[in-house]
């Protein structure tokens, strides 16, 4: 099989009639159809999970390229959803309504970092 490079043909290396040069392929169809499947069904599905719930052992690589190939990305997920304006107007005012706060008044408050949970019971 021959191929252009640098303005004339060259031979390939491989095998002639393979489509792509390298080892076998280490999924096979319904496994990749399985990938992209979890993909589409939970965008937040993790490739470790993918990788799970196919149960062949392959790198994440493989999967990122699988989605790839489907028109998808692999992508991952956001640290933190960015402050609209709106957000930061509210961070704002509620910033500027404590300013003259004391000790004794923010003793008072409770800091939870976004977690959930109960107080007053044992």
């Amino acid at each position: 099989m021959l191929q252009w490079s640098r303005g004339k043909l060259v031979p390939t290396r491989g095998k002639p009639g393979r489509e792509r040069p390298g080892g076998k392929p280490k999924t096979t169809r319904r496994e990749d159809r399985r990938i992209v499947r979890q993909a589409l069904v939970d965008p937040t599905v993790t490739c470790s999970t993918i990788r799970a719930d196919v149960g062949v052992a392959i790198v994440p690589q493989t999967i990122s390229r699988h989605l790839v190939e489907a028109n998808l990305e692999s992508k991952r997920p956001c640290r933190a959803l960015p402050l609209t304006p709106e957000h930061r107007q509210l961070r704002l005012q509620w910033c500027q309504a404590r300013s003259m706060w004391n000790v004794t008044d923010w003793q008072k408050v409770v800091f939870s970092n976004e977690s959930r949970f109960v107080l007053g019971r044992c």
